[in-house]
């Protein structure tokens, strides 16, 4: 599979912080939804400003499309789209606006395609966008992000706030883009439905430091959840178990089903995440 993205032993620091992102690596390829997991302040948006461009980084390397990203190389942004959980338009703005504004800053801008979503989601052409509800800005975001013929789509908690039925509707769309094969999305939520439904791979991250990176199919079908004490803990092969956590000498631990008795299926990617970002991976 060709990769869109690629983050390679990326490093970095704050002023007067003791968080660090310590050495981050991962790849994003064509056709996939990676879901960046994590709990707030884990630095799933701070990972996500470094690869934008947002925040410098102190040691690594990011390529989009295959070139590594430099100060002046600019040239991928034209491929790559970013919605972030709170408006980026200036509050004055309407739809008219944007696409005039849009049609400027992108080369391959189609102000036809973003007309037609802007139909799709029933949304206000002159209205300002200070007006807007929360649902109608993520909307007109996603809007904008699918129309400059973009094929790598960043989502930073874009459908945080949304009602269900416009949740849905998102997510159909967001399914479609990622259907040929050749586009790709690299999303953070904390909303388990839209990592459920959409992630085909997951990065869970803690302390700024990736955890576990695992195909979502794999960690369902090939994984379950084994309770235990420590005596019988001890026994089990350490390469099969891919998480734990331990409270008061009693474990709950993600293991690999094999011939293992009792062990229940994993129901939920919350399910696994009390595990995995509570406790200790393997």
């Amino acid at each position: 599979m060709t990769s869109l993205l690629s983050v390679e032993q990326l490093n970095k620091s704050f002023k007067d912080s003791t968080f660090k992102i310590n050495n981050v690596s991962f790849e994003v390829h064509e056709g996939e939804i990676v879901a960046l997991i994590g709990k707030n302040g884990s630095g799933k948006s701070t990972l996500i400003r470094m690869i934008v461009g947002d925040y410098p980084i102190d040691q690594g390397k990011i390529e989009f499309f295959g070139e590594a990203v430099g100060e002046h190389q600019t040239t991928y942004k034209n491929d790559i789209s970013v919605v972030f959980d709170a408006l980026n338009f200036p509050k004055k703005f309407t739809v008219k606006t944007i696409d005039k504004i849009f049609n400027q800053l992108y080369t391959n801008w189609n102000s036809a395609v973003f007309f037609e979503w802007i139909k799709v989601f029933d949304l206000p052409m002159k209205q300002k966008v200070k007006y807007f509800s929360r649902g109608m800005t993520m909307k007109i975001s996603i809007a904008a992000a699918l129309s400059h013929q973009s094929r790598f789509l960043i989502l930073d908690e874009a459908t945080a706030g949304l009602d269900a039925a416009s949740r849905d509707e998102i997510h159909e769309e967001l399914e479609k883009f990622v259907y040929d094969g050749k586009h790709a999305i690299f999303m953070t939520s904390h909303i388990a439905e839209d990592i459920n439904r959409l992630a085909t791979r997951l990065i869970f991250i803690k302390n700024g430091e990736v955890l576990l990176q695992i195909a979502k199919k794999e960690l369902f079908e090939s994984y379950g959840i084994l309770s235990c004490d420590e005596k019988q803990f001890s026994t089990l092969d350490k390469e099969s178990i891919l998480a734990y956590k331990e409270h008061l000498g009693q474990f709950e631990v993600i293991v690999k089903k094999g011939d293992l008795e009792n062990i229940s299926p994993i129901s939920s990617i919350d399910e696994a995440n009390k595990i995995i970002l509570r406790g200790a991976s393997s």
